[in-house]
């Protein structure tokens, strides 16, 4: 169903991370991600746990999300209703046509958009801490290499995937759920479109990452995982990524920060050209639209 999909959320201007189709799919069971196309709009509906909440409508026409609202308020069957994930311009849309609907900011899930030339050079006053940390790793290790992921390495990158998920999970549960994934995303690489790199030295993969174009300006970088405490490493993971994987766009979109202080601390490090801001919708059971 990838061109179904792509066909609504790979158009240009949005920017966000749910119009990768690769991340819809690979955590589709993680998130039991339940879709259907109506009246020109693709829907979808995510169940997390005790949690049930509608991804904002793609596509369609303005004059049709009276009737797209009532249907998805039908299917939520009573219970107070919840939409994350909304766009910018999508509220826009909304306020016109829902004057009662109010927004709230969801920070948490804000993605950090950045110029692709910026991260390839890691050049300039703000990202001098940054260059200092990736000077420092090719000084230990001069005679590293960055490899495209292809079939002779993707299994590689895979054992290193799981060994990283596996020890970060006796901290944090949740990297579990990101090794199931990971090991989706790496067996259907190539039917899902994605591009993916690594760094190798002392003879092994010592980080890699991949990602997905959504559409002519932007891609969306998933995974990026390395050694972990080596100095610099993920520096030059991003640095090498974004100079040799992706020169035929402008942005990289390296997704949100869940709200967890230390990645929200790297990725402002990285002083991201502006956030892909995203709002919840919130009403109680009976609330007029």
């Amino acid at each position: 169903m990838r061109p179904l999909f792509e066909q609504y959320i790979s158009r240009s201007g949005q920017r966000g991370c749910e119009c990768a189709f690769s991340n819809l799919y690979v955590w589709r069971d993680c998130y039991n991600i339940f879709w259907c196309e109506y009246k020109n709009f693709l829907l979808l509906k995510v169940k997390r746990r005790d949690c049930a909440f509608y991804l904002q409508p793609f596509g369609g026409a303005d004059e049709d999300l009276p009737e797209i609202m009532e249907a998805l308020l039908e299917d939520n069957g009573g219970k107070p209703f919840s939409m994350h994930g909304v766009y910018e311009d999508t509220r826009a849309r909304f306020e016109r046509i829902f004057p009662n609907i109010e927004f709230e900011d969801d920070r948490d899930n804000w993605d950090y958009v950045y110029l692709r030339e910026k991260l390839e050079t890691l050049g300039g006053r703000k990202l001098h801490g940054q260059k200092n940390h990736f000077n420092a790793f090719v000084k230990k290790h001069p005679d590293y290499t960055y490899e495209p992921i292809t079939g002779e390495n993707i299994a590689e990158c895979l054992t290193f995937g799981e060994k990283w998920c596996e020890h970060r999970s006796r901290i944090d549960a949740s990297d579990e759920e990101e090794l199931y994934a990971i090991r989706e995303a790496c067996c259907n690489f190539e039917a899902l479109g994605l591009r993916g790199g690594a760094i190798r030295y002392d003879g092994k993969i010592q980080a890699f990452s991949f990602g997905k174009k959504i559409n002519d300006d932007t891609a969306v970088l998933h995974v990026e995982k390395a050694v972990i405490g080596e100095r610099g490493l993920y520096q030059a993971m991003c640095k090498e990524f974004a100079l040799h994987a992706w020169q035929d766009v402008t942005y990289l979109n390296r997704e949100e920060d869940m709200g967890l202080p230390g990645l929200r601390k790297a990725k402002e490090d990285l002083h991201p050209e502006f956030m892909w801001k995203k709002y919840n919708i919130v009403y109680p059971i009976g609330a007029a639209l």
